[in-house]
């Protein structure tokens, strides 16, 4: 009896020890990732914003980024210079719907039931490899699902809603996919709910959560992506490093690093959320939307009075796009212009190919997505 006292007492001393070292220190946070799809979804109540990019040309006078050639460099528009906002203007007033958006990015964890059942493969987690670096997997679980195309993330919006009982968004046709926003499934957000739920409802913040502007954005010329080492970004973008995993704070080390090791996606939810309790909406990883690409749509908008519940047009006008559709909120491996909430993205690979080639649907170590579902 006595030595069963003994054990005990000494039990109880050790988690009275853990328990007074615990109150000494902050304890870390450690995000509860045991949610279900309800759980995952935030109603985010409609209302009417001014959309696009509110901030003047002139304050980036001195703005450059160091990522080498922009993909917009490429389009006919290239004469945008460094000004890499220029296809979010005008603003322009935009009403929207209330709906029900993902607190998260979907993750591997989600991604690969669907992958299990309809794709009969798993996408790669990392680094795919090249002719210089061999493949590097990152980790799964908790992790933004990558490698996923727009195809992809369509049909995944279409499996969740069969298996949550709702009614199915999307009928596929090949390469063309119809959307019947009536219907109360899952589904890509559009570009005008993205960016309202981004922007916390419309706040005109620079970043999902925050405006970090490093104290002096409305000086002409002082804002600057001009770092091409973490030696030069010290001291820059403090905020927005609490809230968004970019290349300041992923595991980037320079320009110049190899792909292979030089910063990753990260479990969702590690850290801030905007307002509205919505993380990652700026880095981890792009998001695709469902609109169409096309630089001239928002003068569009506002040459035919388009304001409520914008899809995007019908097709990427002229032509030339090859009907590329939306990234929104820059990635893990990007720098901070890129994160922007206004900011437009779009794939190369579709830029340069077109439905008849198999690699048509783009891809890659940075693309993701975030699902919605209508208000009811």
């Amino acid at each position: 009896m006595n030595k069963v006292k003994l054990i005990l007492t000494f039990l109880m001393i050790i988690i009275l020890a853990v328990f007074l070292g615990s109150c000494m220190k902050e304890v870390p946070f450690i995000p509860n990732y045991d949610w279900d799809d309800s759980d995952n979804m935030v109603l985010v109540t409609g209302g009417s914003y001014m959309m696009g990019d509110w901030v003047a040309a002139e304050y980036f006078a001195s703005f450059k980024i160091c990522e080498g050639e922009n993909i917009k460099d490429i389009t006919p528009n290239g004469d945008h210079g460094l000004y890499l906002t220029y296809d979010a203007k005008p603003s322009h007033m935009v009403t929207v719907d209330s709906f029900y958006i993902s607190k998260y990015e979907v993750t591997f964890n989600q991604f690969d039931k669907f992958c299990y059942e309809m794709k009969g493969y798993l996408h790669f987690d990392g680094f795919e490899g090249d002719s210089d670096y061999p493949a590097q997997s990152w980790g799964r679980g908790q992790r933004p699902a990558i490698y996923v195309s727009w195809l992809d993330a369509v049909k995944y919006c279409n499996w969740l809603s069969k298996k949550e009982g709702y009614q199915q968004c999307y009928t596929i046709y090949g390469y063309t996919v119809l959307c019947d926003f009536t219907r109360n499934g899952y589904r890509l957000p559009t570009e005008a709910e993205w960016e309202y739920a981004a922007r916390d409802g419309g706040v005109n913040n620079l970043y999902s959560g925050c405006n970090d502007d490093q104290g002096s954005l409305f000086v002409a010329g002082s804002y600057t992506d001009k770092y091409t080492t973490m030696s030069e970004a010290e001291g820059l973008f403090p905020t927005l490093r609490k809230y968004a995993w970019l290349n300041l704070t992923s595991g980037w080390k320079d320009n110049d690093a190899p792909k292979n090791d030089n910063g990753q996606t990260h479990p969702v939810g590690e850290k801030r959320p905007n307002a509205l309790g919505l993380y990652d909406m700026s880095g981890n990883v792009w998001e695709w939307c469902w609109d169409l690409y096309d630089p001239g749509y928002y003068q569009y908008c506002v040459d035919n009075a388009i304001t409520d519940n914008p899809k995007g047009p019908d097709e990427s006008f002229g032509g030339w796009l090859n009907n590329c559709h939306t990234l929104r909120g820059g990635s893990w491996g990007n720098y901070p212009v890129f994160l922007r909430t206004t900011f437009r993205f779009f794939s190369k690979k579709q830029f340069y190919t077109n439905y008849t080639d198999t690699s048509y649907y783009y891809y890659n170590f940075r693309t993701g997505f975030r699902v919605v579902r209508d208000a009811e």
